[in-house]
């Protein structure tokens, strides 16, 4: 995923999603050439990741 695709799957602007990463909180991204991509599949989880916190109150 590309990061404008990112901040739609997440829902939040870039400026989070790298904060999130300093801080270890966000999938790290792949660099491939010049791009910086992340894996789909680690976003999800984090998303879900998110989603089960809440529902648990945490």
């Amino acid at each position: 995923m590309d990061l404008k695709e990112v901040c739609k799957a997440v829902g939040f602007k870039k400026a989070s999603i790298y904060s999130w990463m300093n801080a270890g909180e966000f999938p790290k991204s792949i660099k491939i050439g010049r791009s910086v991509r992340w894996l789909s599949t680690e976003v999800e989880e984090w998303i879900a990741g998110k989603i089960s916190a809440a529902r648990q109150g945490k």
